[in-house]
Formats: C-alpha cells, sequence, structure tokens
C-alpha cells in the first residue's frame, strides 16, 4: 500500500481523480453503493437482495432469471468538480482532463474516498406457497480511504513539489485504506414466518463462497513526516501496518484466485394490511394497495475473505529515515517497493515484513427500510444505512440515509432518490423500470448543477420473469404475457 504512495507522488501534477483513489486503494477503481432507485421496489427480484434477502419472499412472479446487471460507484470528499463549472461538454467529447479541471477541499478536515463494483451474471430467484430461494453469481470490488490527513491527500494530489507545505513538521491522525476484488456464489432462502389476519412478517438470508482475487490494507497510527523540498523527505517517525496479495510484477493475472472465504446477510420484512391478490397479473383492472406499510431490517455483508496466494503483510514501528532523491526514486513494482522502504527505513530490506498470508473483512452494514404505499401506485421509501467496522483490515461501508419517492407498476417504474451521503452530503437521482430493464443512478443532480460533483453512480439491470403465478399461466392480452411488468 504504501508503496503506491511513494510511487504516486511521484507522478505530481498529472494525478487524475482515479490516480488518487487508486493509491488508496492499490487496486485500479473497479460497486452506487445501494441502488436506492430500484432496491426498495416490489419488483426488485435479484437487485433487491444485497438490500434485504427478505424480499423476495412476497415478489409478484414465480421466477425471475437475471440476464446481467450492474453497480459503479464512487464518492469522495476532497476531488470535485464544481457545480458552475463541471466540464460535461468534455464528458460528451470523451476529451482527457486536465490537472486544472479538479478542485479540492484544502481544508483541515480528513478525506475519505468509496468506491464499488457489482456485476451480477446469470442469477435467479423462485417462489412457491411456502418459500422463495435464490442463486447468484457476481463478480464485487469494493475500496475504501478513510480519515487520510488533509495534507497527505494535498501532497498526492499535487507531488512533492507542493512548495506551501514544505518545511513544515506534519503529524498525521490515524487513518486506514482496503480494496478487494472477488468472486461470490451465493444462495438465498427466505419465507413468510409469521401471520396475523391481514399483517405478516418474512425473513431470509444469503450464504456467500468468495473467492478472493485480490485484496490489499493499510493501517496508520503514526506517520510523522515533512519535505524539506521535492527531493527530500524526512521521516521522524512511522508506525504502519499494510499487506497485500495481488498480481505478481511481471504478470497480470488480475483474476487469478489468491483465497478465499464466506459471507452472510440476514433480513426480515413486516407488513401491515398485506393483500396477496393486489400482487397477481390480471388484477390491473382492480386498485388494491399491496400494503399499507412494510418495515424491514437487514445485517449486511457480514464476511471475510482469507488471502494466501502471494500475500504479505509488513509493519513498520518506530522507525525514521532521510531520503534524498525522493523524487527520482525508480520503483519497479511491489516487491522492489517493499524492500525500498524497509531498506529506507531499517537498513534492511527484508526487516519489515511480518507474515504471508491475512484476513480481510467486508463492508458489513445494518439497515433498516419504512416503504409506505401511499395509493396502489405511489410510494414512499426511507432507509438507513449504517456501516459496521470491527476491525482494522477491512474495508469500510459509506453510512447514509436516503428518502425516495416513486411511482410502481407491474410494466413500467420510475424512482427519485435523494440521500445524505456519509449523512452529509446531499445526492439525487433517477431510476426507471420498463418491462424487462433496469437503468438508474442515485447521484446525478450535478448535471444540471445542483451541487458538486465529487463521484459517479450507475446501475442496470436485464432480466426475465416467468409468466406464472399461482399455477395459472395467463395467455396474451388476457393478464399479460410478463405478470412481473403487466
Amino acid at each position: 500500500m504504501l508503496q503506491t504512495f511513494f510511487r504516486l507522488k511521484m507522478l505530481k501534477r498529472h494525478l487524475s481523480l482515479a490516480c488518487f483513489i487508486a493509491f488508496l486503494s492499490s487496486v485500479n477503481l473497479s460497486y452506487g453503493q445501494e441502488m436506492n432507485g430500484i432496491a426498495h421496489s416490489n419488483f426488485a427480484g435479484n437487485m433487491g437482495i444485497e438490500m434485504n434477502p427478505a424480499s423476495i419472499a412476497t415478489m409478484p412472479y414465480r421466477f425471475e432469471f437475471n440476464i446481467l446487471s450492474g453497480d459503479i460507484f464512487f464518492q469522495n470528499d476532497y476531488i470535485y468538480f464544481p457545480a458552475s463549472d463541471i466540464p460535461t461538454g468534455k464528458f460528451a467529447r470523451f476529451e482527457p482532463l486536465r490537472h486544472e479541471d479538479y478542485s479540492d477541499h484544502y481544508d483541515k478536515t480528513p478525506k475519505n474516498a468509496y468506491g464499488n463494483l457489482l456485476l451480477k451474471g446469470p442469477s435467479a430467484v423462485w417462489r412457491n406457497e411456502e418459500a422463495a430461494f435464490g442463486i447468484h453469481f457476481s463478480l464485487r470490488s469494493q475500496l475504501s480511504a478513510i480519515k487520510v490527513p488533509y495534507h497527505l491527500a494535498k501532497f498526492l494530489w499535487e507531488g512533492s513539489d507542493y512548495s506551501p507545505q514544505h518545511k513544515i513538521p506534519w503529524n498525521s491522525t490515524s487513518f486506514s485504506a482496503g480494496a478487494l476484488v472477488y468472486a461470490e456464489a451465493g444462495f438465498t432462502f427466505a419465507k413468510t414466518i409469521l401471520t396475523n389476519r391481514q399483517n405478516i412478517t418474512t425473513a431470509g438470508g444469503t450464504v456467500n463462497f468468495l473467492l478472493g482475487m485480490s485484496g490489499t490494507y493499510i493501517n496508520s497510527t503514526v506517520l510523522d513526516y515533512n519535505f524539506t523540498d521535492a527531493s527530500l523527505l524526512n521521516i521522524k517517525n512511522i508506525e504502519v501496518d499494510y499487506g497485500h496479495s495481488i498480481p505478481n510484477d511481471d504478470k497480470k493475472n488480475y483474476l487469478h484466485p489468491r483465497g478465499a472465504g464466506a459471507s452472510m446477510s440476514f433480513g426480515i420484512q413486516h407488513f401491515f394490511n398485506y393483500i396477496n391478490q393486489a400482487y397477481k397479473p390480471g388484477m390491473s383492472g382492480i386498485k388494491l394497495k399491496k400494503y399499507d406499510l412494510k418495515l424491514g431490517l437487514s445485517l449486511i455483508d457480514l464476511g471475510f475473505i482469507r488471502f494466501n496466494g502471494n500475500a504479505r503483510t509488513f509493519s513498520l514501528k518506530n522507525a525514521s529515515a532521510v531520503w534524498p532523491g525522493f523524487d527520482t526514486t525508480k520503483i519497479t513494482g511491489y516487491e522492489h517497493a517493499d524492500s525500498i522502504f524497509s531498506a529506507k527505513l531499517y537498513g534492511d530490506a527484508n526487516i519489515s515484513r511480518s507474515g504471508s498470508g491475512f484476513n480481510m473483512i467486508l463492508p458489513a452494514a445494518a439497515s433498516f427500510q419504512v416503504d409506505w404505499s401511499i395509493t396502489p401506485k405511489y410510494y414512499l421509501n426511507l432507509a438507513v444505512i449504517q456501516n459496521i467496522q470491527i476491525f482494522d483490515r477491512s474495508v469500510t461501508r459509506a453510512s447514509q440515509v436516503s428518502f425516495t419517492p416513486r411511482f410502481e407498476t407491474r410494466r413500467v417504474e420510475v424512482s427519485l432518490p435523494m440521500s445524505l451521503y456519509q449523512y452529509n452530503f446531499f445526492r439525487a437521482g433517477i431510476a426507471i423500470r420498463y418491462k424487462w430493464f433496469v437503468l438508474g443512478s442515485d447521484n446525478l443532480g450535478w448535471w444540471p448543477g445542483l451541487y458538486e460533483m465529487n463521484g459517479l453512480d450507475f446501475y442496470f439491470g436485464f432480466k426475465y420473469t416467468s409468466d406464472i403465478y399461482d399455477n395459472i399461466r395467463f395467455k396474451k392480452g388476457k393478464g399479460g404475457h410478463c405478470p412481473a411488468y403487466k
């Protein structure tokens, strides 16, 4: 991890936003993280399992097959485009951006960043009168950088030649970063566990097998340093633990298995005045609300990956160094970087290595959801997601609260997700579902200039649903060919 830190500093003013995050994670930015525009829908199916596995117990069709869906997300609170000067023209023309196109929040608050990628391949959910079942296959990448000191972020962005910060003794507070790339194969089970007149309670859980491909972490408690000038780095004291399990320098085997693990998610949902008849196809002429109120509670991504393949851990403690020629030091790869740091700090290229395998914890969270059916077609959803971080070697999920009004029918759905990311940054977006296609973003408010652009968010889905419900096959034109969207 530290090797990328020093390596990227030498890139100076040519760093881009992606490079900044790549430094923090040692993995190229590769899961909106929650897909609020579709995840709370009664028709979410495969795209709602990550939020609450209990959701498929009441899905309004027998079978859904996910052909391909994806979710790309990035958010940070340091580098941004001002609301009045977002280079949308360059985006449209695919022109490269310059360092001068960006702005940065150069203040004393610690900086945070989160990134996520989810690609879900062929997956299916199915239910009968007793229970619902699901199986999915996904490729996921997640990263986070938490409480990075502002002066360190500035050197990363500007390079070691940022003279206003030279000759100043910097004492860094604790910060951490982590990144994961892994494949996931999971099984979901959900059912109704309690019925009391028109009120029902459902529960569900997902168990995943994880195949780790890359993992890296850094935890720093002490980093006291200064730059005399761009070429002379003085490290006064350092206490940093880091580790990585990544491709060899001479190979590009990014998807090679290097570890394995498991994860679980659990959820419950309680419906007030649940009306099963309202879910059935062929009932569009009868205006029935599916329920008055739905409450949900879930624990998400409780798990770990154990990395053993090409895995190394390092400990840098109570060490100091004077590093002349820092800005011209040539680093040829991760192994070379590891040995250089150890040699500079201890005079021994191998003494800093502390182990060969490590565990990484997934970005766990607790979530509470409230879904209010105002009319049979109009809904309001409130969801709170709070990250859970127990161990240092982990990727952290961003906490948030979202408010999502939506218009929902079997065939068409439109939602307007609004959220406070990290309980602080306002975001607004839009999502649509039409028959077998889903497209949305939780963060599009920067486009009309409502706020600065400090990240991106995009999700999509292609899926097929069965035309069978309650063992009755509805003919096209008499109840609809596709009951999930009719």
